[in-house]
């Protein structure tokens, strides 16, 4: 009995003794020590701030009870204070400068582009002229200017499109010596097919074997032929090297797909001058003199013309819808018409 007392009172010791020796050290050698220490004197680890009294402060009894005497100096009330007018004006004005400068690093992105082409074209011995134009006509509140007065100048790039195939298939013949025909070249075989039959007989390229192509071996035609062709026998000579820039690629437009008295008809009918059939010099100075949308106004009237065909023929119903989406690429086919989302070659 002795004995097994002398143990029982020895082992609670010895389990207590090694419990403080494990624990002294944890704490003798823990890396919170000094921090702990340094801040016990301290009230708080927090700075004492404020905030708006609401309805959040008071319990649902002591709303009750306060509405029901008709106390509520928290109703309408917000956690989140207002900011002074200034300072909302101030904000307001960082979105809007901020805005515009990021459209205005879009149009100087588009005409380093641009100009970067030209100084490539500069390199290869080419002459041209319309680097300093193509900076100013990027310029939307240049466009009206530019759009009237140019003459053989620089011309934007072709827009893209989410019908029409997004390629450049020019040969690039005409890039330098005549861009507002080079623009249209490219529409046009965007739009056209490669060789087959049509209502008007056989095409390639858009190029006709009853019009533009002629008395020439369907087989034996390219998409350069087809511009050489059609910059000697429309562009040259219909005249239309003598509009403004902005306007040929629509007169050209009108006529490679209508033919040259009818197509000249309509762009004369947009121009409201009298329609001769010819682009006489009452049309060039209705051009240089235009005021308005004329893009909007052209489209309107190849629209009227499209669907007046189907009225008086109803077999061409089948074509009246690839007629109408052509109609996405004639509006911004204009010469100085600044593409939002640009194709180049």
């Amino acid at each position: 009995m002795i004995k097994t007392h002398k143990k029982m009172k020895t082992k609670p010791f010895l389990l207590f003794g090694t419990m403080f020796v494990l624990c002294g050290n944890v704490f003798a050698y823990s890396p919170y020590a000094d921090t702990i220490t340094n801040n016990l004197q301290k009230k708080s680890f927090l700075s004492v701030a404020s905030f708006p009294t609401t309805a959040a402060d008071a319990t649902f009894v002591e709303r009750t009870e306060s509405k029901a005497i008709g106390y509520e100096p928290y109703f309408n009330k917000s956690a989140f204070a207002d900011l002074p007018i200034k300072e909302q004006e101030e904000l307001e004005n960082m979105v809007n400068r901020s805005e515009i400068d990021r459209r205005q690093k879009s149009r100087d992105e588009l005409a380093q582009r641009i100009n970067d082409a030209f100084s490539q074209q500069d390199n290869n011995n080419h002459k041209y002229t319309g680097g300093n134009y193509m900076r100013a006509a990027l310029t939307p509140e240049n466009l009206s200017k530019y759009n009237l007065a140019t003459h053989n100048g620089g011309c934007t790039p072709p827009e893209s499109d989410n019908f029409w195939p997004n390629k450049i298939f020019t040969s690039g013949t005409y890039m330098y010596s005549a861009p507002a025909f080079e623009k249209f070249m490219i529409t046009a075989f965007r739009k056209e097919g490669e060789c087959g039959q049509d209502r008007d007989g056989w095409s390639c390229y858009g190029c006709y074997s009853k019009g533009l192509c002629s008395g020439i071996d369907m087989k034996t035609v390219t998409r350069s032929m087809v511009e050489n062709l059609t910059y000697n026998k429309m562009y040259l000579a219909e005249n239309i090297d003598k509009l403004p820039d902005a306007f040929r690629g629509y007169a050209m437009w009108g006529i490679w797909g209508s033919g040259q008295v009818t197509g000249t008809k309509i762009f004369q009918r947009a121009l409201k001058v009298a329609e001769t059939g010819k682009i006489d010099d009452a049309t060039i100075r209705a051009a240089e003199t235009y005021d308005g949308d004329f893009a909007d106004a052209y489209v309107r009237e190849h629209e009227k013309f499209y669907r007046n065909l189907v009225i008086k023929d109803s077999n061409l119903n089948k074509y009246l819808d690839g007629w109408l989406k052509s109609l996405k690429l004639l509006r911004p086919s204009g010469c100085h018409i600044v593409p939002q989302k640009p194709i180049y070659r």
